[in-house]
């Protein structure tokens, strides 16, 4: 890829570095004054909940159907029409955004109830009505995942990327300095504010840089929304909404458990912040780029840049996934244990990670193959997928919470998310010929996987023999470096794309 490229996915990176720390600080607030109790649940519920309805109603499949279409658009004409869609889209999702926060307002007892189905009666008559305050945060984020989606369309991603660091930083002075177990409501009011300021500061870059400029003609025309770009949303829609709504059933099913809403999401939010480090700059900065590429019938720099973007993928999850499932304890141990997080507590949360790291591998690929999909315009394939790995979710939790408890909740996340990316592949190779990498044939994707398991089997017995804290972490670390050693060799022998340089 260009060195232009490069530049800005160095950018983003730092932008969500910044923006996953927070969001990591947000959760050490939270453990610090609530712990692991019955007033976190509520509180990791209240702040999730915004982002969790406009990711799975409105506004998750915006970027992917949104940005290929203004590229399409500008392609065709002088720009008028993508203006047009750009504001008529602001305005539809707002109207609708609104009824629905009305809606689930209304029947918010049944609505806590579906987040939470562990929750008894006198819990879920608590937290309603804290739930009907962050549903006006719901709009907010709808409307902003369409101001984001036009910045990424302008190959400008650096300020949506800062979004979650805007929105996390005024989470935390709430968290701080005003939040207690008996003043949770202040948290959710910090919510509706946060999402409020996010949505500014990414409008006024989209004043300036005129992408409203000549979309309020003929504003209540909705010509520009036709009923192809209505389906194809609809579909991207529903396959990145179930997608997004694996990690809220597997907590749904957690709440059974005392506390095990705040462990489950403790667990989750290590493997989130390189997750969602790599997932965001697959989603603003390669995606726009590849979808632009496609539609230049550039397919040769398109596969390019898949192959690319896949041996990065590998070469940082793998290694990843190891030291963290080496070293687990003594991380959250450092990063959790204080005020009312316990040791204890710490030790639950180690266990439940390294059962969710398993899944980072393949929950990053898979954000890479739908991004292709979506690149190429196919939106059906993705839906069918996600629908099939929610179908399993649900039927692998029920199991495993019988035999495990939690950690069969959080084993049915990780299979799920393994079976979803392996379904995506085949389907992405079969309907579409493209191969997520080019020249990696079975017996190197074998070689990666032997790897992977060897890794986390060294770190097993490692963790059997030494206990000291500071030395788990450096044995884990230099099994972490062996496998990214093997995993270049593998790439760069067997991938031509990494045979001569490996780049962004």
């Amino acid at each position: 890829m260009s060195r232009s490229v490069s530049i800005s996915a160095l950018l983003v990176a730092i932008a969500m570095i910044f923006g996953r720390l927070t969001g990591l600080l947000r959760v050490l607030g939270l453990a610090t004054v609530l712990g692991v109790s019955y007033a976190n649940d509520l509180a990791v519920l209240m702040i999730s909940v915004p982002d969790f309805l406009n990711a799975m109603l409105i506004g998750g499949a915006m970027a992917a159907v949104l940005v290929p279409e203004i590229h399409r658009r500008n392609q065709e004409s002088a720009g008028q029409s993508a203006s047009q869609l750009i504001v008529q889209t602001m305005l539809a999702v707002a109207v609708i955004s609104g009824i629905l926060a009305l809606l689930l307002a209304c029947v918010a007892p049944w609505f806590t109830r579906g987040l939470a189905s562990g929750f008894s009666a006198a819990q879920i008559s608590q937290a309603s009505p804290l739930i009907m305050i962050v549903l006006w945060a719901f709009p907010l984020s709808t409307v902003t995942a369409v101001t984001g989606a036009v910045l990424q369309s302008q190959h400008k991603p650096l300020v949506p990327a800062y979004g979650n660091l805007f929105f996390n930083l005024i989470l935390i002075l709430a968290i701080l300095f005003w939040v207690t177990p008996d003043q949770l409501s202040i948290l959710a009011w910090a919510v509706v504010g946060a999402a409020l300021f996010r949505l500014v500061t990414q409008l006024i870059p989209c004043f300036i840089t005129g992408a409203f400029q000549g979309g309020f003609h003929n504003l209540l025309k909705f010509e520009t929304l036709n009923r192809r770009l209505i389906v194809k949303y609809f579909q991207a829609l529903t396959a990145i909404g179930l997608v997004i709504a694996f990690p809220v059933v597997s907590r749904s099913f957690a709440s059974a458990f005392t506390g095990g809403i705040s462990l489950f999401e403790y667990a989750q939010k290590l493997v989130e912040l390189p997750r969602g480090l790599l997932g965001a700059i697959l989603t603003m900065v390669i995606f726009p780029r590849l979808s632009h590429a496609f539609a230049e019938g550039k397919a040769d720099v398109g596969s390019r840049m898949i192959s690319q973007a896949s041996g990065l993928i590998l070469l940082i999850s793998i290694p990843v996934t190891v030291v963290i499932y080496g070293c687990a304890e003594p991380m959250i141990s450092l990063l959790f244990q204080r005020g009312q997080f316990s040791a204890y507590d710490a030790t639950r949360t180690a266990e439940l990670l390294q059962i969710a790291i398993l899944s980072m591998p393949a929950l990053i690929m898979s954000i890479l193959t739908m991004d292709v999909f979506y690149a190429r315009h196919e939106t059906m394939i993705p839906f069918k997928f996600s629908l099939i790995s929610l179908g399993c979710l649900v039927v692998l939790s029920l199991v495993l919470r019988n035999f495990m408890g939690i950690s069969g909740v959080m084993l049915a996340f990780v299979l799920t998310s393994w079976f979803h990316f392996l379904m995506l592949t085949v389907g992405l190779h079969l309907k579409m010929q493209v191969s997520v990498i080019e020249g990696v044939n079975l017996k190197h994707c074998a070689a990666l996987v032997l790897l992977t398991f060897s890794g986390i089997a060294i770190s097993a017995m490692i963790l059997r023999v030494i206990t000291e804290p500071v030395m788990l972490v450096v044995y884990s670390g230099f099994v972490g470096l062996f496998c990214f050693g093997a995993v270049l060799l593998i790439l760069r022998n067997h991938l031509p794309r990494f045979h001569r340089k490996l780049s962004l």
